[in-house]
């Protein structure tokens, strides 16, 4: 027996008085029913996002970077794909360097090392990564020289920031960590905080 079909064929409405007679294509969508499954919703493309994220010359090199947070969001999916990978930290490192790391200069360094999230999870990767894999790959090695750039623009900003807040208030700010149950944080002085 053959399976019934829903009538898709067009029918005619009942002609108008001088006008021509309009057609018709009826169609009924599919029920959805409690048992059908619904489709999971799909990972983002890190990789699509990164490769569109920036402008490359014919050998795959960086020439400038064309929108920095999507660049910045790819790059810090890449790196928690690569955290999630299963295998050593040298495939890990290497599954990063294939995706194309090579700056043609660290012109756009200074401004993405300011992108949300970026310096946090290349804090967390870095270290978890196998450096020996940048001795076999000029790729893998080309990530850590992204990395450890964007790390060192970022950490240099924090001491200054830190120096600067230093010389402005005239005193450390210490950590609630430190400080127990101080209930005057603000008055802690540069001298009773180095313990003189």
């Amino acid at each position: 027996m053959a399976p019934r079909t829903v009538p898709t064929a067009p029918r005619k409405m009942p002609p108008q008085k001088g006008a021509r007679p309009q057609v018709v294509i009826t169609t009924t969508p599919p029920k959805p029913t409690a048992s059908s499954p619904q489709p999971a919703p799909l990972p983002p493309d890190f990789y699509g996002m990164f490769k569109h994220a920036m402008k490359r010359d014919s050998n795959q090199v960086i020439l400038a970077v064309l929108q920095r947070p999507m660049f910045a969001q790819a790059a810090i999916g890449l790196c928690g794909t690569a955290k999630s990978f299963p295998g050593t930290m040298a495939d890990c490192a290497r599954f990063l360097g294939t995706i194309g790391w090579q700056f043609a200069d660290q012109a756009d360094f200074p401004v993405l090392a300011d992108q949300k999230g970026l310096y946090d999870a290349l804090s967390v990767i870095l270290p978890l990564l196998d450096h020996q894999a940048a001795v076999d790959s000029l790729d893998v090695k080309a990530f850590f020289t992204f990395a450890d750039a964007i790390i060192q623009i970022k950490g240099s900003r924090r001491e200054a920031q830190h120096q600067r807040d230093i010389e402005e208030v005239g005193f450390l700010p210490i950590p609630p960590s430190v400080l127990g149950s101080d209930p005057h944080p603000h008055l802690e002085t540069a001298s009773r905080a180095r313990g003189l």
